[in-house]
């Protein structure tokens, strides 16, 4: 369905492939070669081999990916860095399930039903809707109730995936090269992040002259890259709280990250605006970008293009993958530590009493040096 729909909306570019054919990219993983083969059909008809060109990036680790960053990025991997929704998701689940765990276990002998299988079963709820089209675990919840599971994804995706985490700006850092490069029809200068420099630097599977990009990734690297683009909007109300609903809250995982959630990036060009603009689409909803330097209000979301790069280049300057991604530092379980951002710790906040942030080497508090740090950020990361 999606790639009929961007077929109407975008379809006429195709007439700008008059000596190549376009290149779309995807993973390797199995349902990710599916979503992608299925996007195409949508969008080119079947048989639809012949009219594009598929580029597969390996989504394994040790392999720099753009479209799977964490692959080559260790502490996203980190329970306490990369997953750091757990600690909320186990305080808010012990809250707002436990009058369901208690009703269930009534009817169900044999197995001890305590929060967290009740929230297990309103996952299968969601999974087996999507894949047959009904579940009778969704029958089991009051409305309440899936509220406050709409809760606790929000609470999995701020904390592991946007901007609650100190590892979702560094994972999209390496897609803000790719589109900075796309934008200025210019090759990436310097491949410092996960950036792919077999794949980006060969105009075959990376061009930088087409009118139409096709990029197939998880909803998780979608708010990364909303992360790192610093659409701030979404984090206007702040840090999620582990033990209510805010009443009003700026970000909502189900209408950033749903099932088959997009993200598109318009060029346009309009005559009551002088230069090319650059509008950006979420799920169908124009994206404020008044986050972004630079960018003024406006109420159909553009920014003047050039606007729009100079503020990604200061933000790829600014971003430090190294110690992002590699270097020996951890955060403290739960709200002794927050970003809004989605920004690591600084190099100067480790160790600093009632920071919250770590040097795990040495433990919070304990001295570390430049060399110290050299040291772990070897030993995470080894190079030649």
């Amino acid at each position: 369905d999606l790639g009929i729909n961007l077929r109407i909306k975008y379809g006429f570019l195709l007439n700008n492939f008059t000596d190549a054919l376009p290149v779309f990219r995807t993973e390797s993983q199995d349902r990710m070669l599916h979503s992608a083969a299925n996007f195409a059909i949508g969008f080119f008809g079947y048989p639809h081999e012949e009219q594009y060109l598929n580029s597969i990036t390996y989504e394994t680790a040790g392999v720099n990916n753009t479209l799977s960053p964490d692959k080559t990025c260790p502490n996203a991997k980190s329970q306490t860095r990369g997953q750091r929704s757990r600690w909320y998701i186990d305080q808010w689940v012990s809250r707002y399930l436990v009058g369901a765990a208690e009703r269930l276990q009534k009817d169900i002998h044999g197995i001890d039903i305590g929060p967290f299988e009740a929230y297990n079963f309103q996952q299968l709820c969601a999974y087996e809707t999507v894949a047959l089209g009904y579940s009778k675990f969704c029958e089991l919840f009051t409305q309440e109730e899936w509220e406050g599971f709409e809760y606790a994804m929000d609470l999995l995706f701020w904390y592991n995936s946007a901007f609650g985490s100190p590892v979702a700006r560094i994972q999209g850092l390496g897609y803000l090269q790719e589109m900075v490069a796309r934008l200025t029809h210019t090759p990436i200068p310097t491949y410092n992040s996960m950036t792919n420099s077999t794949l980006d630097a060969n105009p075959i599977t990376f061009p930088l002259n087409q009118a139409l990009y096709v990029d197939a990734t998880h909803e998780v690297v979608v708010l990364n890259i909303i992360t790192a683009l610093n659409l701030s909007n979404f984090a206007e109300t702040g840090p999620l709280p582990y033990d209510h609903i805010p009443e009003k809250r700026s970000f909502v995982a189900s209408q950033l990250a749903p099932f088959g959630t997009n993200m598109q990036f318009q060029l346009l060009s309009c005559d009551s605006t002088p230069g090319d603009q650059i509008r950006i689409i979420i799920n169908d909803g124009v994206s404020p970008l008044t986050g972004i330097e630079g960018c003024p209000e406006n109420k159909h979301g553009l920014c003047p293009v050039d606007t729009f790069v100079r503020a990604q280049k200061k933000i790829i300057a600014e971003t430090d993958w190294e110690w992002g991604c590699c270097g020996d530092w951890d955060v403290v379980p739960g709200p002794g530590w927050n970003t809004t951002t989605g920004d690591t710790p600084r190099r100067d906040e480790v160790g600093k009493p009632g920071s919250g942030v770590i040097y795990k080497k040495y433990g919070e508090g304990s001295p570390s040096t430049g060399a110290d740090r050299q040291t772990s950020i070897d030993r995470f990361c080894p190079r030649e």
